[in-house]
């Protein structure tokens, strides 16, 4: 009963959300380049579909690494959907790198564009140049650009092998990466009932300085920072990894 009430409150407040989030946009759209109000805007959209349950609680360690107008290429672990709007509880200004076909998800893909998030089609070279080239755009405003390297969610809950692009992007920004391990997403739900009480974790490490990323190899840094998110996550969940 608990889980139906959840999704009858979830719908109410996604619609009404997605009316004033159209008309902050339609009011800010002409002053507003690096979209600073719809991000605020959108925090708390993304945080509302956690406060309507009141016994899911988040836990975050490590904000302190985040540096204000700072503009990092977020790498993070992907466990479940509920990640994007997890990782708004940090405030930090970003957008997000993922697939094209989000935009047909219902109040997703409405808020994705608004945001103006980077969407690609997985797989095509001319896709990864122009996301490339608009991720490049974003950072040199002091936006942060944030991307699963992973580049699809984990079936296991636990972290899979990093691909390269986000670490390529860096360099190539001559931007520093931000790493960030997740978890409870992937165990948020007991089929479409929500599990209570429950509490997600997100953690920040330390940041990999832009000197880093210049001076080390990007096969060398994306194992590298594959590996401090994978230590990090072993201690948060250890009996994903006892198998």
């Amino acid at each position: 009963m608990f889980s139906i009430i959840y999704y009858i409150l979830l719908i109410i407040f996604l619609i009404i959300y997605g009316v004033f989030i159209s008309l902050v946009w339609l009011f800010t759209y002409p002053f507003d380049r690096k979209k600073s109000i719809i991000a605020r805007t959108t925090h708390y959209h993304a945080m509302g579909l956690f406060w309507l349950c009141p016994l899911w609680k988040i836990e975050v360690e490590g904000a302190e690494n985040i540096e204000k107008n700072t503009g990092y290429v977020i790498v993070s672990n992907h466990q479940a959907m509920f990640d994007i709007p997890l990782l708004h509880a940090l405030k930090i200004h970003r957008r997000w790198v993922a697939k094209r076909s989000l935009i047909k998800m219902p109040f997703v893909g409405h808020a994705m564009l608004i945001h103006g998030d980077i969407l690609i089609e997985r797989g095509e070279a001319k896709s990864a140049k122009k996301m490339m080239a608009k991720a490049l755009k974003i950072l040199k405003m002091n936006v942060s650009v944030a991307i699963f390297p992973e580049g699809t969610r984990s079936r296991t809950g636990k972290v899979g092998r990093f691909k390269e692009g986000a670490f390529l992007l860096a360099k190539k920004a001559d931007a520093p990466i931000l790493p960030i391990v997740i978890d409870g997403t992937a165990n948020a739900f007991d089929g479409w009932k929500l599990r209570t009480p429950h509490k997600f974790r997100i953690k920040v490490l330390p940041p990999v300085s832009k000197e880093r990323v210049k001076n080390t190899e990007i096969k060398t840094l994306t194992v590298q920072v594959r590996e401090e998110i994978l230590r990090e996550h072993i201690d948060m969940r250890p009996e994903l990894y006892e198998n």
